[in-house]
C-alpha cells in the first residue's frame, strides 16, 4: 500500500511493526448536503417507506421474509464467490433433495449460515440493541461450519491483513486496514455511533458501513457481516419492518464500483460518492424487493383462491411460499393436517400446474413451485 495515495483521506497512516496502515478518523464525517444527495436520498427514503407497506395486510409474516431472506442470502453468497443458488439454499434441509446446481456443500452452509444471522440479529436487536458482543456472535454464526473456521469466528482479529494483495504481501496490498493493537477502540467508537448517529438514518448505514469495512475487524467475513449490520440498522431505526431490503444484489452487480468507492473514501474523503451509492442502492432494492412482494402476495391469492372448500390444500399453498421445494412430509409438519389430506392436497396442485414432481419415487418425492420460484430467484 503506497501511504501517500492517503494523503487527503479522512483518516490517518499509523506505521505498526515498521508496515503502514489505514486507521480512519472517528465518526461522524463532514457531509454536505448536496442536490443531487438529497434527491437520491428522498427516492431512497420513499422507496423503503413504501416496501415498508408490504406485510400490513399479511396473517403470516413468514410468507414474506423468507423469499427475501433466502434471495439476500445467495445473493450475499456470490459476492464471496460461491455459485449458490436460491434453489440450492432452499434445498439444504430437504433429505434425499435432487442435485443442486454448482455449490458445493461448503457453499449452501455458508449461505445457510447468512440466513441464520439475519433471523438471529432481527431478534436479538428487538431485545437489546446493537453492541459489540452481537455484532461478535453473529460473526460467529456466520462462519460456522464452514471454511471460514479457522477464521476464529467470533473474534476479533489480532493480525494484519492485507487487501486486494495479489501475493499476499503488504507492499502489493491494496489497501491495508487499521492495525490488530486499535480494533476494540475502533469498534466500541463504531457501535457507539451507529447507536447515536449525527445523520439521518440511511445516510448513518452508508458512513457506518464503509467505516465497518475499513476496520476490518475479523479475519474473514467482514463483508457478509457488514451487509447484516445495514439491515438490522435499518430495522432499529424503524425504517425496515422485517428484512426484506437485500442489498448484496446491488452490490454484486456493481462490485467494482463498490471497491473503488470504498477507496476512495479512504484516499480522497470522496463521501458524497459513496453515500449516493448506497442510497441508490437502498432506492433500487426496495423497489425491486416491493415488486417481487406484490407478485408474491398475487400469487399466493391466485393459487388460493383456487381452492375455497378446501382448507388443506390453502395451507398447502401457504407453505409453498415459505418453502417452494415441497415433501409432504414436510408440508404435514407444517400444515398439522392430516397425511391423507396433504396427499390428496399435492395431487390437486400438482394436477393445476401449481408444484411439479422433480426428483423421488413413490414414497419420497420432492416437489417444486416454479412460478414462486421464478418470483424468488430473480435478483
Amino acid at each position: 500500500m503506497d501511504a501517500d495515495e492517503f494523503a487527503d483521506g479522512p483518516g490517518k497512516i499509523a506505521p505498526y511493526d515498521g508496515l503502514p496502515y489505514y486507521r480512519p478518523d472517528s465518526l461522524p464525517p463532514d457531509v454536505a448536503y448536496t442536490d443531487d444527495l438529497l434527491r437520491v436520498y428522498g427516492d431512497a427514503q420513499y422507496a423503503l417507506g413504501r416496501l415498508a407497506t408490504l406485510h400490513r395486510n399479511l396473517d403470516n409474516q413468514n410468507l414474506l421474509i423468507a423469499p427475501f431472506v433466502v434471495r439476500e442470502a445467495a445473493m450475499s453468497s456470490q459476492i464471496e464467490g460461491t455459485n449458490v443458488t436460491v434453489s440450492d439454499i432452499i434445498l439444504h434441509d430437504i433429505d434425499r433433495s435432487p442435485e443442486r446446481g454448482a455449490a458445493d456443500s461448503t457453499d449452501v452452509r455458508e449461505a445457510y449460515n447468512y440466513v441464520d444471522a439475519i433471523r438471529q440479529g432481527f431478534e436479538r436487536v428487538a431485545d437489546g440493541g446493537i453492541t459489540v458482543e452481537l455484532l461478535c456472535e453473529l460473526h460467529g454464526t456466520l462462519l460456522s461450519d464452514t471454511r471460514g473456521d479457522d477464521a476464529r469466528p467470533g473474534e476479533l482479529r489480532e493480525d494484519p491483513v492485507y487487501i486486494g494483495s495479489p501475493d499476499g504481501s503488504a507492499a502489493t496490498a491494496r489497501f491495508v486496514p487499521a492495525n490488530p493493537d486499535t480494533i476494540d477502540l475502533l469498534l466500541d467508537q463504531l457501535v457507539s455511533y451507529v447507536n447515536s448517529g449525527s445523520y439521518p438514518p440511511l445516510i448513518d448505514v452508508a458512513i457506518t458501513h464503509y467505516q465497518f469495512e475499513t476496520i476490518h475487524p475479523f479475519y474473514d467475513g467482514n463483508g457478509r457481516l457488514g451487509r447484516v449490520l445495514m439491515m438490522l440498522q435499518l430495522y432499529d431505526a424503524g425504517l425496515l419492518p422485517e428484512p426484506y431490503l437485500y442489498l448484496s444484489a446491488y452490490f454484486n452487480r456493481h462490485r467494482q464500483q463498490y471497491l473503488d468507492f470504498l477507496l476512495e473514501v479512504s484516499r480522497d474523503g470522496a463521501w458524497e460518492q459513496w453515500i449516493t451509492f448506497v442510497l441508490n442502492a437502498i432506492a433500487e432494492q426496495a423497489i425491486d424487493a416491493y415488486d417481487c412482494g406484490v407478485q408474491l402476495q398475487s400469487l399466493q391469492e391466485q393459487y388460493r383462491s383456487r381452492y375455497p372448500n378446501r382448507p388443506a390444500a390453502r395451507d398447502v399453498v401457504d407453505h409453498l411460499f415459505e418453502a417452494p421445494y415441497l415433501t409432504a412430509t414436510r408440508a404435514i409438519e407444517a400444515t398439522g393436517r392430516s397425511r391423507q389430506a396433504v396427499y390428496d392436497a399435492i395431487d390437486a396442485l400438482e394436477a393445476d400446474g401449481i408444484v411439479r414432481q422433480i426428483a423421488g419415487e413413490e414414497r419420497y418425492r420432492v416437489y417444486e413451485a416454479p412460478e414462486i420460484l421464478d418470483v424468488v430467484a430473480s435478483p
